[in-house]
């Protein structure tokens, strides 16, 4: 029983030294090769992002894209909530198809604010709390993909 403890115990290990060496790994490559979002003045424009007041604080929504192709489809989108002072809130990544239907302008409610990611066939409505939780502030400076 103990042999089987110890070669139980050894396999948790090794799994959690590959793992972390994964994850290292993704985040040595995300910040090697980031994105490059430009255009943001545009972008903010068109999606309807801009000043914005929740619970008498004003936020900034700021819109940049990466450019779509020739179809004008497969433009990735940065959407980031800051606050008034400047600190980033909260960060999300989605993508936007300009000459289709699907819906693309983001849209607000009492308590937060909607965007809709044309890369998700399903589930493609997603919503971020205004003002912004703690987990989109900690989010917000991961290097993780949304």
């Amino acid at each position: 029983m103990q042999a089987v403890k110890a070669i139980f115990v050894k396999l948790i290990k090794i799994f959690i030294v590959v793992t972390l060496i994964v994850c290292g790994a993704m985040i040595a490559f995300e910040m090697s090769f980031p994105t490059r979002y430009s255009d943001c003045d545009r972008h903010t424009k068109l999606l309807k992002g801009g000043a914005k007041t929740y619970g008498g604080r004003e936020f900034d929504v700021v819109l940049c894209g990466t450019g779509w192709d020739k179809n004008r489809m497969n433009d990735w989108v940065r959407l980031q909530v800051r606050s008034d002072r400047g600190e980033l809130l909260a960060q999300r990544s989605f993508r936007v198809d300009w000459d289709t239907n699907f819906p693309r302008e983001l849209e607000y409610g009492p308590d937060y604010l909607t965007y809709y990611d044309a890369s998700q066939q399903d589930n493609y409505e997603h919503r971020i709390s205004m003002p912004p939780t703690w987990w989109d502030w900690v989010r917000a400076r991961l290097p993780l993909p949304d």
